[in-house]
């Protein structure tokens, strides 16, 4: 892990965003060694108390790397917790978690707020994706609520100068998405009875190109398809 004197050299400043910065390098050099170092504990949490499991994981990751903070002369209270946090991201296999912590200086001026991304599984123990840090400006618990609420915010800051890793796969699935608005033209016939063939050849086109169906909404009396699909990594 690299030590803070040596990230914070005498040409180093330390703001709120050098510090996510150095977070993220230590965090993305331990995330996956404490998992496999402590796989079978964590588990037995799991099943025991559940996603407080993940705090337990949490702690055994960044009580080092805090400390060093700390050492530091920085303020890290009351800390990463629960009740400073927000969960409405992603689906119950890799759940986004944010949680907060302004940092303050000796003379208990604010430095700024850490936000910790942290991705998790609620169906079993599962940390699907390395743990990210990022910096704001904001000390307010509105103010930070609301950034951390703009996915600009949540995936473009630059803050770790690394990729995040995957566990088990590094590359992302990108997707392209499309639409259709005559879907209800299909439903509709002078015939007594409705040919569901008319609904299959429109669904069939789009499949064809490789296209899937995500979801259908009413809208000003027509019916919205939503496709999606896989953009070629060549």
């Amino acid at each position: 892990m690299k030590k803070w004197h040596d990230f914070f050299s005498s040409n180093r400043e330390i703001t709120i965003r050098n510090l996510a910065r150095y977070i993220n390098q230590s965090v993305q050099q331990q995330w996956d060694l404490i998992l496999k170092e402590n796989h079978d504990e964590l588990i037995d949490h799991f099943r025991t108390i559940g996603e407080p499991a993940y705090g337990v994981y949490l702690n055994k990751l960044l009580k080092p790397i805090l400390k060093q903070l700390t050492d530091a002369g920085l303020i890290l209270k009351p800390g990463f917790i629960m009740p400073n946090s927000i969960e409405h991201w992603g689906p119950p296999e890799e759940r986004e978690r944010c949680i907060w912590c302004v940092v303050r200086k000796e003379d208990e001026t604010p430095l700024g707020t850490l936000v910790l991304r942290m991705f998790h599984s609620h169906t079993k123990f599962d940390v699907p994706r390395a743990p990210d840090f990022f910096s704001l400006e904001d000390i307010e618990k509105e103010a930070i609520i609301k950034a951390i609420s703009q996915a600009s915010i949540r995936l473009n800051k630059k803050d770790h100068g690394f990729t995040p890793q995957n566990r088990e796969n590094t590359d992302m699935i990108r997707w392209e998405y499309s639409a259709e608005t005559g879907l209800s033209d299909y439903l509709k016939s002078d015939q007594d009875a409705l040919e569901v063939s008319y609904l299959d050849y429109a669904l069939s086109q789009w499949g064809r190109q490789g296209w899937e169906l995500t979801s259908v909404v009413p809208h000003e009396g027509r019916l919205v398809a939503f496709f999606k699909r896989p953009i070629s990594a060549n």
